[in-house]
């Protein structure tokens, strides 16, 4: 029963995280799965998709940071919602049910009476946190996500992500301001439960005043997720899986994302904040150190 709990507390930081999370999932099969759980993916890769610069200016000779990211995931209302498409002959799917994110679920009527879909956590902001640091040399960065092996009851979670950045002003003589592209990728586990990978190729641009830095950035991204669950047949639709083991793989199509943002940098500290619209729109904001 703590398979999904620590989805949501380690993940999510949620205060809906519960025991009941992880009935929502075993109830349900293939595409109505899908469709519940799709949000969930978008979120995470979201969330590793962004924070990933404040500045496109890469040093020439030496350069480090260390710091966090704090990401805010945005859930839009038609992410809340989806209409079933599992249900069992003469069954009507004239209603719309919650996504994991979503609120009450929604029984439907049939020749063997109501088929109940399961609720979500009612909630369409998904917080994020993840350590980052960066080293760089002759106009390229390598950036590092890492987080050590942790044990919670019996699952291990691990958390890893790279991003490679390269100036591009560099060069371009007497440019007025700093370009780079960027590629990132970042992978979650959660061992024989879950796992999250994403990837991002990013072309962004800064431009700075004595202490404050304006950034933004057009990014292509995408993401996955692998789920797997133990199904357990509540509303006896099909009885014959019940006790099965299922992996349910998770794509979401290549999307688009724009940043913009400002960092306030202050010696050897810098603070920043952006906002990004995509799938999910997302808030971040950094406090890193370094030079």
């Amino acid at each position: 029963m703590k398979k999904l709990v620590v989805i949501f507390a380690l993940i999510f930081f949620s205060t809906h995280a519960n025991a009941q999370v992880e009935d929502r999932f075993q109830s349900l099969l293939d595409t109505d799965l899908e469709n519940f759980a799709q949000p969930l993916a978008t979120s995470i890769g979201a969330g590793f998709n962004s924070g990933n610069y404040h500045d496109a200016y890469v040093p020439k000779l030496f350069g480090f940071s260390i710091g966090v990211k704090a990401m805010m995931m945005f859930v839009p209302d038609d992410q809340l919602t989806f209409t079933p498409e599992g249900l069992p002959e003469y069954y009507s799917s004239d209603k719309e049910t919650a996504t994991i994110f979503g609120g009450k679920g929604t029984a439907y009527s049939g020749p063997a009476g109501y088929l109940t879909y399961p609720a979500g956590i009612d909630n369409n902001m998904v917080p994020l946190v993840t350590p980052q640091a960066s080293v760089s040399a002759f106009g390229t960065e390598l950036m590092i996500r890492f987080l050590p092996e942790i044990q919670v009851g019996d699952e291990n979670l691990k958390l890893f992500g790279f991003g490679i950045k390269h100036s591009i002003s560099q060069y371009i003589p007497l440019i007025p301001v700093d370009i780079a592209v960027q590629y990132t990728n970042n992978s979650l586990s959660i061992t024989n439960l879950l796992d999250v990978k994403s990837s991002a190729f990013n072309i962004h641009a800064s431009k700075s005043f004595v202490l404050v830095t304006v950034y933004g950035g057009l990014q292509y991204e995408t993401s996955t997720l692998e789920l797997e669950y133990t199904y357990k047949d509540e509303n006896g639709t099909a009885p014959e899986l019940d006790g099965d083991v299922f992996k349910l793989n998770f794509e979401d199509e290549t999307s688009m994302r724009v940043t913009a943002g400002v960092a306030l940098n202050l010696a050897f500290m810098v603070l920043n904040a952006d906002y990004s619209i995509g799938v999910q729109n997302v808030a971040s904001v950094g406090l890193s150190f370094g030079m």
